[in-house]
Protein backbone atom coordinates (compact mmCIF):
# COMPACT_ATOMS: atom_id res chain seq x y z
CA UNK A 1 0.00 0.00 0.00
CA UNK A 2 1.74 3.46 -0.82
CA UNK A 3 0.98 6.87 0.38
CA UNK A 4 0.86 9.46 -1.94
CA UNK A 5 2.10 12.80 -0.10
CA UNK A 6 0.03 14.91 -2.68
CA UNK A 7 -3.14 12.92 -2.21
CA UNK A 8 -3.61 11.58 1.06
CA UNK A 9 -5.87 13.00 3.58
CA UNK A 10 -2.92 13.42 6.36
CA UNK A 11 -0.70 15.59 4.01
CA UNK A 12 -3.11 17.16 2.19
CA UNK A 13 -4.99 18.68 5.14
CA UNK A 14 -8.53 16.96 4.61
CA UNK A 15 -8.17 14.90 7.41
CA UNK A 16 -8.51 17.90 10.04
CA UNK A 17 -11.48 19.21 8.13
CA UNK A 18 -13.13 15.67 8.36
CA UNK A 19 -12.88 15.94 11.98
CA UNK A 20 -14.42 19.43 11.84
CA UNK A 21 -17.31 18.91 9.85
CA UNK A 22 -19.19 16.34 12.07
CA UNK A 23 -18.11 19.63 15.36
CA UNK A 24 -16.70 16.57 17.68
CA UNK A 25 -13.71 19.56 18.49
CA UNK A 26 -16.30 21.93 18.90
CA UNK A 27 -18.81 19.51 21.21
CA UNK A 28 -15.64 18.88 22.91
CA UNK A 29 -14.80 22.27 23.98
CA UNK A 30 -18.15 23.38 24.69
CA UNK A 31 -18.19 20.22 27.36
CA UNK A 32 -15.04 21.43 28.54
CA UNK A 33 -16.31 25.11 28.99
CA UNK A 34 -19.72 23.83 30.83
CA UNK A 35 -17.25 21.79 32.49
CA UNK A 36 -15.35 24.57 34.03
CA UNK A 37 -18.47 26.53 34.62
CA UNK A 38 -19.30 23.91 36.78
CA UNK A 39 -16.20 23.86 38.76
CA UNK A 40 -16.16 27.62 39.55
CA UNK A 41 -19.87 27.76 40.70
CA UNK A 42 -18.72 24.17 42.92
CA UNK A 43 -15.55 26.30 44.06
CA UNK A 44 -18.08 29.43 45.21
CA UNK A 45 -20.42 27.57 46.68
CA UNK A 46 -18.50 25.90 48.75
CA UNK A 47 -16.60 29.28 50.03
CA UNK A 48 -20.01 30.39 50.96
CA UNK A 49 -20.29 27.65 53.15
CA UNK A 50 -19.35 28.86 56.32
CA UNK A 51 -19.30 32.19 55.15
CA UNK A 52 -21.34 35.20 57.10
CA UNK A 53 -21.84 36.64 53.43
CA UNK A 54 -24.27 33.75 52.54
CA UNK A 55 -27.78 35.06 51.38
CA UNK A 56 -30.55 33.82 53.75
CA UNK A 57 -32.43 32.93 50.64
CA UNK A 58 -29.78 29.88 50.03
CA UNK A 59 -31.14 28.49 53.60
CA UNK A 60 -34.05 27.47 51.90
CA UNK A 61 -36.51 29.10 54.62
CA UNK A 62 -40.08 29.90 53.42
CA UNK A 63 -40.92 32.70 50.83
CA UNK A 64 -42.66 34.82 53.66
CA UNK A 65 -40.01 34.44 56.51
CA UNK A 66 -37.14 35.85 53.82
CA UNK A 67 -39.42 38.39 52.16
CA UNK A 68 -40.03 39.91 56.15
CA UNK A 69 -36.45 39.29 57.10
CA UNK A 70 -35.54 41.55 53.36
CA UNK A 71 -37.73 44.03 54.72
CA UNK A 72 -35.84 44.09 58.15
CA UNK A 73 -32.82 44.77 56.56
CA UNK A 74 -31.49 41.23 57.28
CA UNK A 75 -30.41 39.72 54.35
CA UNK A 76 -27.31 37.80 54.90
CA UNK A 77 -26.51 35.10 57.67
CA UNK A 78 -24.60 37.39 59.34
CA UNK A 79 -26.92 39.59 60.22
CA UNK A 80 -28.95 37.39 61.26
CA UNK A 81 -27.03 36.03 63.24
CA UNK A 82 -26.17 39.26 64.75
CA UNK A 83 -29.76 39.92 65.26
CA UNK A 84 -30.28 36.18 66.93
CA UNK A 85 -27.46 37.80 69.42
CA UNK A 86 -29.96 40.14 71.28
CA UNK A 87 -31.96 37.00 71.48
CA UNK A 88 -35.23 35.33 70.03
CA UNK A 89 -37.76 37.97 70.96
CA UNK A 90 -35.62 40.63 68.93
CA UNK A 91 -35.58 37.62 65.80
CA UNK A 92 -39.72 37.03 66.61
CA UNK A 93 -40.28 41.33 66.63
CA UNK A 94 -39.14 41.06 62.81
CA UNK A 95 -43.29 41.55 61.20
CA UNK A 96 -44.05 38.16 59.70
CA UNK A 97 -41.15 36.12 60.98
CA UNK A 98 -42.99 33.55 63.54
CA UNK A 99 -41.75 30.66 65.90
CA UNK A 100 -41.39 28.22 63.04
CA UNK A 101 -39.54 30.36 60.62
CA UNK A 102 -36.89 30.61 63.37
CA UNK A 103 -37.08 27.23 64.21
CA UNK A 104 -36.02 26.06 60.75
CA UNK A 105 -33.54 29.07 59.94
CA UNK A 106 -31.93 27.75 63.05
CA UNK A 107 -31.82 24.28 62.16
CA UNK A 108 -30.62 24.90 58.70
CA UNK A 109 -27.93 27.27 60.14
CA UNK A 110 -26.55 24.53 62.22
CA UNK A 111 -26.69 22.08 59.68
CA UNK A 112 -25.00 24.31 57.63
CA UNK A 113 -22.07 24.49 60.59
CA UNK A 114 -23.08 28.06 61.88
CA UNK A 115 -22.33 28.80 65.69
CA UNK A 116 -25.48 30.11 67.24
CA UNK A 117 -24.91 32.92 69.94
CA UNK A 118 -25.36 31.85 73.27
CA UNK A 119 -28.58 34.30 74.16
CA UNK A 120 -30.41 32.58 70.88
CA UNK A 121 -29.52 28.60 72.56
Amino acid sequence: MDICSKCHPFFTGEASRILDIEGQVDRFYKKLSVRQTYVEQQKAKEELKGSPERPMAELGLPTRAVDSLKKAGIENVGQFLEKLSAGNDAVLAIAGFGQASLTAAKKKLRALGYELPEAAA
